[in-house]
């Protein structure tokens, strides 16, 4: 793992043998998404961070549209996305399976809506939403009040059963970012857990996976990212 973000002007890291690479950025959600599940499946691979504010242009050759995360194969093949990602390792590695046939369809589903939610995270923390911050988490807490209801439903601490499943892992990076708010924008934040009992247990149950504690960033370094907009310097912090 390249403990630095690469930026323009460096060289291109020599891939390693027998390993996948995922090409990440160390407070980006979406690549934590592809983190986790490749620590899940216990996939030999290793990390190039890369510096968003200055792309290396070396990486345009991996994807042309400069984002992250990427994934590269052993066999050299790439994908990019999270969603695809995360389907694509799914596949590609199967054990564990992070689908159960009876509650695919629905987990899909609330994959999807799930968007909403992190693009109001996303246009929360650059600061193109500019409401007040309880106002917007209000509208994000509005609409996990399905996945609370879901959870109910299936009785079980995670969407995936016993063990947690896709929509648990794709799920979490923006959760386990969810303290750095009130930090971020010296607000404080009213959130009734007691609204929200089994996503409570939930969040618990995630806590305790290795895979999850494994990939766990503090909540009070993402703060300082999304204080610092443009001028962040991912490595200092």
């Amino acid at each position: 793992m390249s403990a630095l973000h690469l930026s323009a002007g460096s060289n291109r890291p020599a891939p390693v043998d027998g390993k996948a690479r995922l090409y990440s950025m160390k407070f980006c959600p979406y690549s934590h998404r592809a983190r986790l599940i490749l620590t899940l499946k216990n996939v030999p691979h290793d990390i190039v961070n890369i510096n968003l504010k200055s792309k290396p242009e070396w990486y345009f050759e991996i994807n042309p549209n400069g984002k992250v995360p990427t994934f590269v194969d052993v066999d050299g093949k790439v994908v990019d996305d999270s969603l695809a990602i995360a389907n694509y390792l799914n596949e590609r590695y199967p054990e564990p399976p992070l689908y159960r046939e009876e509650t695919k369809a629905r987990d899909i589903e609330l994959i999807d809506k799930y968007g909403v939610i992190t693009s109001l995270f996303g246009a929360c923390i650059h600061k193109r939403d500019t409401r007040p911050l309880q106002e917007i988490v209000g509208e994000i807490i509005g609409h996990f009040v399905a996945y609370e209801e879901e959870l109910g439903k299936r009785g079980t601490i995670f969407f995936g059963g016993t063990e947690p499943g896709m929509l648990d892992v794709l799920m979490w990076p923006w959760v386990e970012r969810a303290k750095a708010l009130p930090l971020a924008f010296d607000q404080p934040l009213n959130f009734d857990k007691e609204k929200f009992p089994h996503l409570m247990k939930w969040i618990n149950g995630m806590k305790g996976q290795k895979f999850v504690q494994k990939n766990f960033g503090p909540f009070e370094a993402f703060a300082k990212v999304i204080k610092a907009q443009d001028d962040v310097d991912y490595d200092s912090i």
